[in-house]
């Protein structure tokens, strides 16, 4: 297929009172196209994505990837991973490229990467205008060990109790604890990420209970109700969240689907080392069901 040529502009709408920024990236010979709206995780941001934004638009599909609530450039509360407010991102997103003249609003779909494959995953089940879906590595259920499940109750019955007195979360610094994850398969990509000024920032920060959300969930008892194609992504190698959970995920769903567990990759697969294999069966998936 021979690439488009892209262009790309800065963006902002509104979001449950609260200004949501993001980056359209659009294929300049194909108007009106089909748009997928990407969804960082935790602890991230949107420039993350943009390869995978150009990759797609240079295939044809747009690409308009946002900062959830709380992240980025967008307003908020600092690093929260409050899944309703993400959903409102998501639906406020729709309303935005449903106006926009570069973007057919019949054909917009969603990406979501760990929390925000949380995120598309509870706002297709409730907006009926997400066509397709595409989750990689998404936190569907609780992963954590007893051990670990009791400790985050701890701190998220310290935070509240803060947030009662002061009107803010407790913040912990997570750097050399985080720093022990293996978020990405690749050792040189790992540590590359694990020193990232702006994810260092994050981690310096990070908030309870509001970041609870991204580590305790049951979105996998109500994703029966989606009816969007699903393509469910899965590195082999994700340590923070296990393929088991995909395969959860795949069988739950009742909607036309699809399974693939990518070898190689960690958590973050889209800058992982099959990058390269998330961004095609990305597009595969976009221009199959948001293409003419």
């Amino acid at each position: 297929m021979r690439e488009a040529s892209i262009v790309s502009e800065n963006i902002r709408f509104s979001s449950g009172g609260d200004i949501i920024a993001g980056t359209l990236f659009l294929p300049e010979d194909s108007s009106p196209a089909g748009a997928l709206i990407l969804c960082h995780g935790a602890m991230d941001f949107k420039e993350n994505y943009f390869e995978l934004c150009e990759f797609l638009a240079a295939r044809g599909i747009a690409a308009l990837a946002i900062d959830m609530h709380g992240n980025g450039q967008s307003q908020g509360e600092r690093f929260h991973v409050n899944i309703a407010q993400w959903t409102g991102d998501i639906s406020a997103a729709i309303d935005f490229l449903t106006n926009h003249q570069g973007i057919d609003k019949d054909r917009i779909g969603a990406f979501g990467l760990s929390s925000g494959g949380t995120a598309v995953l509870e706002c297709a089940a409730v907006d009926q205008r997400i066509r397709a879906l595409v989750t990689l590595d998404a936190t569907v259920r609780n992963t954590l060990r007893y051990h670990e499940y009791l400790v985050i109750q701890v701190l998220i019955l310290l935070g509240r109790m803060k947030r009662l007195f002061t009107g803010d979360d407790l913040r912990l610094s997570m750097v050399r604890a985080f720093r022990k994850i293996q978020v990405l398969s690749d050792p040189q990509l790992n540590a590359q990420w694990a020193h990232n000024p702006r994810i260092v920032e994050m981690w310096s920060s990070w908030p309870m209970p509001g970041a609870a959300q991204s580590l305790i969930v049951d979105t996998i008892s109500r994703v029966h109700t989606i009816t969007a194609p699903t393509l469910v992504l899965h590195g082999a190698e994700d340590r923070i969240d296990p393929p088991e959970s995909a395969h959860l995920l795949y069988c739950a769903l009742t909607c036309e689907k699809q399974l693939r567990i990518i070898p190689g990759n960690g958590h973050v697969g889209h800058l992982d080392r099959n990058k390269g294999l998330v961004m095609q069966l990305t597009a595969d998936w976009a221009l199959t069901h948001l293409h003419p």
